[in-house]
Formats: structure tokens, sequence, C-alpha cells
């Protein structure tokens, strides 16, 4: 128990909250960083219905809790990009402002690896923006090698972002 919290799998039941979580995290780690337009326009709900899709067609999403309330997750899978030599990704850590520094990022990380190795993924990646300086810094911290830099599409904004790697998953759990 990181952070003082419960580490599970997520159902389609937890999907609203999901959704909360998800656009919260992009408010807080995402202002000054991508406009405020679109950080306001973010909708929960519609965050839920992609997430609730996304776990009824079998995506593991492992959900923090603490004090009865989800302040984090993460999800993983298989590489989208197949350009790229690693055979897993990681989309999704989130975890809210009040309950960083505890841990939490750093377990859930570890989860999404185990999840991963679990369905023979032994290398992954993430995308973090390139202006996201914590980030950037906490997954360095976890063994992560920078490895590509590339202008994106997202959200209805463009940025950079940067492909940060680990050949070995099991450095992550």
């Amino acid at each position: 128990m990181s952070g003082g919290c419960l580490f599970r799998p997520a159902t389609g039941a937890d999907a609203d909250a999901i959704g909360v979580v998800h656009v919260q995290a992009w408010r807080e780690a995402y202002a000054g960083i991508v406009p405020d337009a679109i950080l306001t326009g973010l909708d929960p709900g519609q965050r839920a219905g992609t997430w609730r899709r996304l776990i009824e067609r079998g995506a593991t999403v492992t959900l923090a809790e603490r004090d009865g309330a989800v302040v984090g997750f993460s999800c993983g899978g298989r590489q989208r990009d197949a350009s790229l030599a690693y055979s897993g990704e990681i989309y999704a850590v989130y975890v809210l402002r009040r309950a960083q520094r505890l841990g939490i990022g750093r377990a859930l990380m570890a989860a999404a690896a185990g999840e991963l190795l679990a369905r023979d993924h032994l290398s992954a990646m993430l995308w973090v923006l390139e202006a996201n300086a914590p980030a950037r810094r906490f997954y360095q911290a976890l063994g992560g090698r920078e490895i590509l830099c590339r202008e994106q599409q997202r959200e209805g904004f463009a940025a950079i972002g940067i492909a940060c790697a680990w050949d070995d998953l099991r450095r992550l759990v």
C-alpha cells in the first residue's frame, strides 16, 4: 500500500470516477502548457465513456484509491506505433496533485509494467509532453530513457511529445 492507497483493477462501474480523475489530472498537470480553452472544454462524462468502452474491451486499468476515492490510475497495452521498437506502451498514468509524492505514481507504473509483462511485453514506452518537466523527471527517475521527440496533434492542439522508453520492464516492478 503506497501512500495509504488500495490498488485494484477497474471495472466498468469505475468509469465515471476515472473520467473525473482524468480531466482533473489534465487540468492540474497541463495548466500553462495546454491552451486554457482545451482544458476548460474537457468533459468527464466523455472521458468516462471512453474508459468504459476500453475496460469492456478488455483493457486493464489499475486504480489507486485513497480514503474511498479514486486518486489515480494507469493503463497499458500493445504498442500503437509500429515504427517504434517497443512491444508495449503505457497509455496513461495519472495521479491527482493531492496524492502525488506518496509513491502512488511509482506503484501505478509498476502495475502497468506488471500487466505488460504478463502479456509478454518485455519493453515499453510512453509519450509525455516536452513541456511537462515534472512528469519527465518522474519517468527519468524510474529509469526511463528519452528516445524520440515528435510534434503531435493531441486533443485539438499541437505539442512536442517525447517518447520515454524502458528496454526491460522488470526494472519497474
